[in-house]
Parts: C-alpha cells; sequence; structure tokens
C-alpha cells in the first residue's frame, strides 16, 4: 500500500514539474510575442512622429509654427498628416492650416456620424 501511496505522489509531483514548466515557456512565448508587438507599434508610432516632425518642418520654412499650431500637428493620426502632406502646397499660412485642420475634423465627424446612423437604423 504504502509503495501505491509514494508512486502516487511521486507522478503528482512529476505533473506539477511538467505544469511549471509549461507555463514558463507559455509566459516566454507570450513575452516575445509582447515584445515584438510592442516593438512594432514603437515603430509606427516613430514613424508617425517622423513625419508629424517633417511636416512642423516645411511649414516652419513658410511661416513661425505657434505652440497651438505643433500641439494640433502633434494630435494628427497617419492618415491625417498624410492628408495634410498631400495639399501642402496650398498651406502658406497659419490660417490655411487651420483651414486644412477643420476640414480634417469635420470629414471625421461626418463619417462618425455616418456610422451612428448606419447602427441606428440596424
Amino acid at each position: 500500500m504504502d509503495f501505491l501511496k509514494d508512486t502516487s505522489y511521486a507522478i503528482a509531483k512529476m505533473r506539477m514539474k511538467y505544469d511549471e514548466m509549461d507555463e514558463k515557456t507559455v509566459y516566454k512565448k507570450g513575452m516575445r510575442k509582447g515584445v515584438k508587438k510592442g516593438v512594432k507599434q514603437g515603430m509606427v508610432q516613430g514613424i508617425i512622429k517622423g513625419k508629424i516632425s517633417l511636416l512642423k518642418e516645411l511649414l516652419r520654412q513658410k511661416w513661425e509654427l505657434t505652440e497651438s499650431d505643433e500641439k494640433e500637428l502633434d494630435s494628427l493620426n497617419e492618415a491625417e498628416v498624410n492628408q495634410i502632406v498631400q495639399v501642402l502646397n496650398r498651406i502658406n499660412t497659419s490660417e490655411d492650416l487651420h483651414e486644412q485642420l477643420k476640414k480634417l475634423s469635420d470629414s471625421k465627424h461626418e463619417a462618425e456620424n455616418i456610422t451612428q446612423l448606419s447602427y441606428t437604423h440596424d
């Protein structure tokens, strides 16, 4: 009888050890995936910040940017930055910039309203 208890105990200990090893393996894999995802997100954010910095520099060549101009530019996402770059030759003053940013904001709100309407009709 003692032999069976000892064997059962030994098997339980081995299972615990293997479960612990599996947990560590899963944890390590999760950490690697998290790091890769974080690096990708960081790279994307870095690219966007680089585009915004370049855009600011190009606009500074035309006029001196105010602090509010810089804050507005910093808040843009990648698609908005790309849209501003496409009309860059039409932006010669701070007012032109604000007009373009307002157009972006208006189109963004319009798209949100359309999305909300489509959900209410369903």
